[in-house]
């Protein structure tokens, strides 16, 4: 079945969360606590049955993640003047939000802020050793860019269309 990046993305997520729901139900099956010598009425669900299940989504959780990963070295996204992978785009942009935060945090820093130091009483002065103005430039700047490489991603996302043979067993209704 032919189905969307973007598609297989979310149909990942939702195997990740099918895992931690039989995880979940193992737990809930795995014993059963009843007043000693009392008979009990065994789970409709058992151990294996959970377990089975549970291996059988770990293999398509492996083989989906594979089909995304070869999808996303396979197709190209625009940025910096040259044609990158999908996988270098992903993980550029994460790098850049994870230095736009460290921006922002300079970005805020006041110049020059005063503090009483707890024991002692004494009053601190702490001096930023570099321009917030600066860095709030260069964190609008990156926030720009950010936008922009997420919106080419995206633009991948949904409309590279991939092959993704076990997309019939969860998405068919």
């Amino acid at each position: 079945m032919k189905i969307t990046l973007a598609q297989a993305i979310n149909l990942l997520s939702n195997l990740h969360k099918k895992v931690r729901e039989l995880q979940g139900e193992f737990f809930n099956v795995h014993v059963i606590e009843v007043p000693k010598g009392e008979t009990y009425t065994p789970y409709e669900v058992t151990v294996e049955t959970v377990l089975q299940e549970l291996s059988e989504v770990q293999r398509d959780i492996l083989e989906l993640k594979e089909i995304i990963q070869q999808a996303n070295l396979n197709n190209m996204v625009e940025w910096d003047g040259i044609s990158i992978s999908m996988i270098r785009a992903i993980e550029t942009a994460k790098q850049q939000r994870e230095r736009l935060n460290l921006l922002k945090t300079l970005a805020t820093t006041k110049k020059r802020e005063y503090n009483v130091h707890h024991h002692s009483g004494a009053i601190m002065e702490q001096i930023a050793l570099f321009d917030p103005a600066e860095f709030k430039k260069q964190a609008d700047k990156i926030t720009r860019q950010v936008e922009l490489l997420s919106s080419r991603i995206d633009k991948v996302n949904y409309t590279v269309e991939i092959e993704v043979p076990l997309a019939n067993k969860y998405l068919e209704a």
